[in-house]
């Protein structure tokens, strides 16, 4: 078995990865073991050169294209894709450029503008109305809308994870709920905090609704105004 969780950063894609890979007792590949960059023809080139071990799990935050989606079927693995509230999504993202602002690793990227500042400042609220949070949320829809991925909900994996992880295990390989549990546990925030590595610097928050404590008004016309249709076709309320 082999699986490639695809879509959007920051929505829980880590902790997804833990869940699925101690269900299936499979392997997460680290960085060094999985293409370089998500770019489709990197992809292409790494599965082709027969480096997808069976047995394995990794994730990266590739585009949406029929031609992924197929170069996955034939080797064979399954994709999975996890979506999450837009509006915590954009938080999450937000903390994550600052825990990662002195590090040198984000240099050059557009989220740069929001380095260092707090999250009301006028860059960032700048960097919101630019439309810089779109192409996450974009990336979330075309997988969800094709058709061609397996879909778990962030809110749904807090509010019923059992019930959530069975809609995806059924299609995958159908386990006893006992397992399903005892992933859970192992994969619980706390636990993730103390595994260290990517794991711990990818938790947080952990929660839901961490956007209502955090997003003032100016944020949320903003959302509004350039957003709106995105949220909703993802199955969100815009607030």
């Amino acid at each position: 078995m082999r699986i490639i969780i695809a879509g959007p950063p920051k929505a829980g894609n880590v902790w997804l990865k833990c869940l699925l890979g101690h269900i299936y007792d499979l392997r997460p590949l680290t960085k060094q073991e999985t293409p370089q960059r998500p770019q489709f023809h990197l992809l292409k080139a790494w599965l082709e050169g027969g480096n997808f071990p069976d047995g394995t799990i990794f994730h990266q935050h590739y585009d949406y294209r029929d031609e992924l989606a197929d170069l996955v079927d034939a080797v064979p693995a399954h994709t999975v894709t996890i979506i999450r509230d837009p509006y915590d999504g954009f938080v999450s993202s937000y903390f994550t450029i600052q825990q990662h602002k002195d590090d040198g690793l984000r240099s050059g990227r557009r989220t740069d503008v929001m380095a260092g500042k707090s999250l009301s400042d006028p860059d960032v609220v700048e960097y919101l109305r630019n439309g810089g949070f779109r192409n996450n949320i974009r990336r979330a829809k075309e997988w969800m809308e094709s058709g061609r991925t397996l879909v778990v909900r962030y809110e749904r994996l807090h509010s019923d994870p059992i019930e959530e992880l069975r809609s995806v295990t059924d299609r995958i390989q159908p386990v006893p709920d006992e397992r399903i549990a005892a992933a859970l546990e192992t994969c619980s925030a706390e636990n993730m905090r103390k595994m260290g590595g990517e794991k711990s610097k990818h938790v947080r928050a952990a929660k839901v609704g961490d956007s209502r404590e955090k997003l003032n008004a100016e944020h949320l016309a903003v959302f509004r105004e350039k957003y709106a249709d995105m949220i909703r076709a993802l199955g969100y309320e815009v607030r």
